[in-house]
């Protein structure tokens, strides 16, 4: 077997260890690949074994100790494709790090190099890597243009159905963010009616969360308090603190706005626990209308 034989050989058993989930003998086999290929002296080669085994890095959660040379690769690589997965990387790395700004960056630049390189899962994988990322920070329309991208390319390759419904609730309050209130409250329909025909509960509590959301910028508190107490009795189920807490601020806010003062306390009393040294918290919840000024995917 040629050297250059060996290489395709060793990526090829690390892609199907992965595909797997046979994670550490990916790791190795692409370690070799990268080791056999910086003996044949070919720096793309190497750049793209060390690429391979930085998806695998991801799924074991040691990816971060690799971004500086990530973005090596990505400075001197003239393979688009190879430069997209350093930029998409690095922007995983400083996502985890919750620097959403350099996140974004890269994000932004794999996202160009998937456009350059023409690769349809880039297209796709960046498409929904910089959408979350500008709906993390608030830039809702660049995140919804994303998000429809995502979209469509997944549905057109016959994707998961489940990320199929994640990506229709991010796009979904991306509009409700947006003005497009009832367009947005569709989507997000559309998404839970999919999650809850999949069994997908864990997932379930975040997008009534959003649905919660919609109804009270419709003006509808009682569809906004059944989506809410969906919301939150899942998040209590799977643990999940930051859709309780979100939920929360959402219908006590709106219980004040209707007046109902013995439903907020009891959601405020709720989430007091989440505050614990936060005793003006009554008062600045009823200052500031709270579902104007916080981003439930930040």
């Amino acid at each position: 077997m040629s050297p250059s034989e060996r290489y395709l050989r060793l990526t090829a058993l690390g892609q199907r260890a992965f595909a797997r989930g046979r994670l550490e003998r990916a790791l190795r086999l692409f370690s070799a690949a990268e080791a056999e290929a910086r003996r044949l002296g070919d720096r793309e080669l190497e750049d793209r074994a060390f690429c391979n085994r930085c998806v695998v890095l991801v799924d074991l959660d040691r990816l971060e100790g690799a971004v500086g040379e990530l973005k090596h690769v990505l400075m001197r690589s003239r393979d688009p494709f190879t430069a997209w997965m350093a930029a998409y990387y690095t922007a995983q790395v400083y996502e985890f790090e919750e620097n959403i700004p350099r996140a974004l960056a890269y994000a932004r630049r794999a996202a160009e190099l998937a456009e350059a390189c023409g690769e349809r899962r880039a297209r796709k994988g960046s498409a929904n890597q910089l959408g979350v990322l500008a709906l993390r920070d608030s830039k809702f329309e660049e995140a919804a243009a994303c998000f429809r991208t995502a979209i469509a390319l997944a549905a057109e390759d016959g994707d998961d159905p489940m990320n199929l419904a994640v990506a229709r609730d991010n796009l979904g309050y991306c509009l409700m963010c947006t003005a497009a209130v009832a367009e947005g409250m569709a989507l997000c329909a559309d998404a839970a009616a999919t999650l809850e025909a999949l069994g997908c509960s864990q997932l379930l509590a975040e997008v009534y969360q959003d649905l919660c959301y919609g109804a009270l910028q419709q003006g509808n508190f009682e569809e906004a308090r059944r989506h809410g107490e969906q919301a939150l009795a899942l998040a209590r189920r799977w643990k999940n603190e930051t859709v309780e807490r979100n939920t929360l601020m959402l219908l006590a806010d709106a219980a004040m706005d209707e007046g109902e003062q013995g439903a907020a306390d009891q959601y405020l009393e709720r989430l007091a626990a989440y505050y614990p040294d936060f005793a003006g918290m009554k008062a600045f919840m009823q200052a500031f209308n709270v579902r104007e000024v916080i981003n439930l995917k930040a």
